[in-house]
């Protein structure tokens, strides 16, 4: 097996196997050739060890055997993904274990460490999760760091996923509910410095979908409405107004409005329709999620 199979063979067993995976882990050092494949193994091995597992004493002894390769340049790429993983996974642990290696890094690294750490804690801390990450966005406004920064992304990618994570689960305290809003926002502000429209626009989506799931349905169509708005001023991809609509239909249902949900259900289709076969054989199921909501009425 070539590294970029292994790889890509744990990214896909990752959410359903993660125990699995870790074990493989070490199978992957012996395909290590360069820096960015290293860079690459010690973000999938921070990933599941961190966040999937919280297993932090087993994430930084992976990362102290990825620092005895020889593709390992203490200077370079990989040296510095591999200080910010070992810094998370012990920040991770609890904040005493983590100064003196906070302490020796950039601003821009300081920042990313606190959004991977939040990551890693979002379901088993919550709290100190959400401090965390708000504790890096206060920390990049007072930077001055640039837009090219890659910390920009870092956040942007971070609060997404965050927000991804905590809008799948089926019940949310308190605790979780702010901070899906918090990472949420955090990834519009930070999409619209690091990316393009195109990733404003779906931090847009994302925003609609988690405001609806903090059940704020008027919040969210604002959002979802924005979204269709950017796609609009950019020739209207019919990908992205699938998405743009099936996020308006699920808000107008929430908010007891089946007109206007059916009207959404309708442009979506219209949107499907445009697509090729290989788009529409993922996009199927969301577009089956919003019709089915019409069958049903809104939960009062």
């Amino acid at each position: 097996m070539d590294f970029n199979t292994f790889i890509d063979t744990a990214w896909h067993d990752h959410a359903t196997e993660p125990a699995a995976v870790a074990r493989r882990l070490d199978d992957g050092l012996a395909l290590v050739a360069d820096e960015p494949q290293l860079a690459r193994l010690a973000e999938l091995a921070h990933h599941v060890l961190g966040e999937h597992l919280g297993d932090w004493r087993a994430g930084i002894a992976f990362v102290e055997r990825l620092a005895a390769l020889p593709a390992h340049a203490p200077d370079g790429v990989s040296g510095q993904a591999l200080r910010r993983c070992a810094c998370s996974l012990a920040l991770s642990a609890g904040p005493g274990g983590a100064a003196a290696r906070l302490d020796a890094m950039s601003p821009s690294d300081r920042i990313r460490v606190g959004a991977m750490a939040a990551a890693n804690l979002a379901e088993r801390d919550t709290g100190r999760a959400r401090q965390l990450l708000q504790d890096a966005l206060d920390q990049a406004e007072r930077s001055g760091l640039g837009a090219a920064d890659p910390m920009n992304r870092a956040l942007a990618i971070t609060g997404n996923n965050l927000a991804c994570t905590l809008e799948r689960k089926t019940a949310r305290s308190p605790a979780e509910r702010e901070l899906m809003i918090l990472a949420a926002q955090a990834a519009r502000r930070y999409w619209e410095r690091a990316g393009t429209w195109l990733e404003t626009e779906r931090a847009e989506y994302r925003l609609a979908m988690t405001w609806l799931q903090a059940g704020e349905p008027s919040r969210a169509r604002a959002h979802a409405q924005e979204c269709l708005r950017i796609v609009a001023d950019h020739d209207g991809a019919a990908l992205e107004r699938l998405f743009g609509w099936e996020a308006l239909g699920h808000v107008e249902h929430a908010a007891g409005d089946m007109a206007a949900h059916a009207q959404a259900l309708e442009r979506a289709r219209e949107a499907y329709a445009e697509l090729d076969e290989a788009d529409q054989a993922w996009c199927a199921p969301s577009l089956e999620a919003l019709a089915a909501r019409g069958a049903a009425p809104p939960v009062a």
